[in-house]
């Protein structure tokens, strides 16, 4: 787990860090609110595009190989990223124009995401999938707090770029962690969730698990394989015919837009709008971060505690209420110019819309068969790259009135209410999807 966490935690401890650099970015390049979203826009598209090379390879090679030798590129990228000149023959706008070429390209690496959840799906069992996802979550937020903190410090101390180069060293150690790991077999433990799941249904639900994993399970093998042998158009058909995986992607595609533009705009409203230094702004995280690390971590733990006394469902509805009272209170938040209301509101916000980390990437799991799964998390990857809208929606708005970050990251809050109406309507098909996944595996047995 602990190697595992690299893969977000490099990720999560960049944003933070480019966060904190956004000011100090605009006077060493002499740009404006738009051009900083340009950035943090391109990296998300990039960053979610990428999962398609990522997941070919996965597909093919060891998982924990291809995340050993995306940390090393991640690496060098990031550092060549800090140490962009402030001009090239006078233009300053040459060297912001290098500074975001290597930084959006260090994003393609940071599509980790076909190889981190397939490899938690297959070396826990699935009735701990939502908690395990919760911890890699929780860990992998080190890196978050090392940017923001480490990063504000050095910004503070006009030594930005330092705050980017940093973290070549230690990508190299994540490398050296993963490659070291042993590859699990491929849905082994979707298998064995068999009659768990068969004995904890009831009704016309009972009746129609037990006939799709004792009796369609060939069929359901059968077909999957045709259209992955299809190749990747095959495979793509594939991804899209899985219904409540649909249903539930488009939702946090939506709730995405908010989450996207409050990652990369959150302190930089802070500073702006209550005038703290990035020192001070930092000194929130403590109080504010708590609730969100608090979400993080229980909101698996409270899906799988759910499940396991009978509601299976349990992944989907803490998902949808995470996702929609993270809305409702982020309305509030940014209704308000005081700091002693914004901050308690924004805290709660940031922990419901935590929440939902571990049940939606299980939830998205158990309905995608395991040869599938990191074509599925690409797929998925491809859709959350509208959330860049969000980050460079913010931003317009905000240049449009008159830089005024609060406005604009309220304009654009509702989103969240939005995916959590999407991932709800999923509930109608999850049980069946579940069970077609289990059928999947009983028949083709885990692969290596």
């Amino acid at each position: 787990m602990v190697a595992l966490c690299f893969a977000n935690g490099l990720q999560g401890g960049m944003s933070l860090t480019y966060a904190q650099s956004t000011e100090v970015l605009k006077h060493a390049f002499h740009i404006n609110d738009a051009a900083v979203g340009v950035v943090p826009a391109g990296v998300s598209i990039a960053g979610n595009l990428g999962a398609v090379p990522i997941a070919a390879l996965c597909a093919r090679h060891r998982r924990t190989a291809v995340l050993a030798g995306m940390f090393v590129v991640w690496g060098v990228l990031v550092a060549l990223a800090g140490l962009s000149p402030a001009s090239v023959f006078g233009v300053a706008a040459i060297g912001f124009v290098l500074f975001a070429i290597f930084r959006i390209a260090s994003s393609v690496l940071e599509a980790t995401d076909p190889a981190a959840y397939p490899l938690i799906a297959d070396w826990w069992p699935v009735e701990q999938r939502a908690q395990k996802v919760s911890i890699f979550n929780t860990l992998s937020g080190v890196g978050a707090f090392f940017g923001l903190i480490v990063a504000g410090l050095l910004v503070d101390h006009g030594a930005w770029r330092w705050a980017f180069v940093l973290w070549l060293p230690l990508a190299l150690v994540g490398a050296v962690l993963i490659n070291r790991r042993q590859e699990p077999p491929r849905g082994a433990q979707d298998a064995a969730y068999s009659k768990r799941l068969e004995g904890e249904t009831t009704g016309s639900e009972h009746e129609r698990v037990v006939e799709i994993v004792e009796h369609e399970a060939p069929a359901v093998a059968a077909v999957l394989s045709g259209e992955i042998g299809e190749g990747r158009w095959g495979v793509i058909r594939a991804v899209v015919r899985l219904r409540s995986w649909r249903r539930a992607a488009i939702g946090l595609a939506a709730a995405g837009l908010m989450g996207n533009g409050l990652m990369n705009w959150g302190l930089a409203y802070f500073k702006r709008t209550f005038h703290l230094s990035g020192t001070e702004a930092a000194g929130l995280a403590p109080v504010l971060g708590a609730v969100a690390v608090a979400g993080v971590f229980g909101g698996g733990f409270l899906a799988d505690w759910l499940l396991g006394r009978g509601m299976l469902r349990a992944r989907l509805y803490v998902t949808a209420f995470g996702l929609g009272s993270a809305g409702v209170f982020s309305i509030l938040a940014f209704s308000t110019t005081r700091l002693v209301v914004a901050a308690p509101l924004l805290s709660i916000s940031a922990g419901l819309a935590a929440l939902p980390m571990g049940p939606q990437y299980a939830l998205l799991m158990d309905v995608t068969p395991a040869p599938l799964r990191s074509q599925a998390a690409a797929a998925l990857n491809v859709l959350l790259a509208t959330g860049a809208l969000g980050t460079l929606l913010v931003g317009v708005i905000s240049s449009l009135l008159g830089e005024n970050l609060r406005l604009a990251l309220l304009c654009v809050s509702p989103f969240y209410v939005v995916g959590a109406v999407f991932v709800f309507a999923a509930r109608t098909t999850y049980l069946e999807d579940v069970a077609l996944v289990v059928a999947e595996a009983r028949t083709h047995g885990p692969a290596g």
